[in-house]
């Protein structure tokens, strides 16, 4: 009897040892519990539903509305826009576009905080590399106090003609 008394204090005192060594390494390694994010997907402008939060593309050659405006003015037609409107309407910790590739090769992509005041703010500007299905999130922040209305994401230049992707924005809290 007397040695399951001591084999349990035994366990006991190890068991102390271990969760006392795990709470240390926590402090010193500053862990803080996760807080999940609270973000809005953003409706695509244009888009004839509009709950619509994403959009595929595939990047088209420009071309020539007929007839041509102006008496000497061509207007060239693309879609290698993409507009967003930040619904509601308010200041966002941080704004999230996912971007991904469903054809493999190069693009060039940007993407714009876009102001009431008509300026943009660049929060991306690449030409890079992607593998079919790979994801590339990009975040922003707004310098300032300014709240942008839109998110626009651009995909073009002829190194994009016919690849497709698919995007998506949000706003975190």
């Amino acid at each position: 009897m007397k040695s399951k008394v001591i084999e349990h204090n035994k366990f006991l005192k190890a068991l102390l040892t271990i969760s006392f060594l795990v709470g240390s390494t926590t402090l010193v390694m500053n862990v803080k519990p996760s807080q999940a994010e609270n973000c809005t997907a953003f409706p695509v402008v244009g888009s004839e539903n509009k709950q619509e939060t994403e959009v595929t593309k595939t990047v088209s050659q420009p071309s020539l509305p007929i007839p041509i405006r102006g008496p000497f003015g061509v207007n060239l037609n693309n879609n290698w826009n993409t507009d967003f409107s930040i619904v509601p309407l308010k200041q966002y910790k941080k704004y999230l576009i996912k971007f991904t590739a469903k054809s493999a090769g190069e693009y060039k992509i940007r993407g714009y905080l876009k102001y009431n005041d008509n300026t943009a703010e660049a929060i991306y500007d690449k030409q890079s590399s992607f593998s079919e299905g790979q994801v590339l999130e990009i975040e922003g922040k707004t310098k300032g106090d300014n709240i942008p209305y839109q998110i626009n994401f651009f995909v073009g230049d002829p190194i994009s003609l016919g690849k497709t992707y698919t995007v998506s924005v949000s706003g975190c809290v």
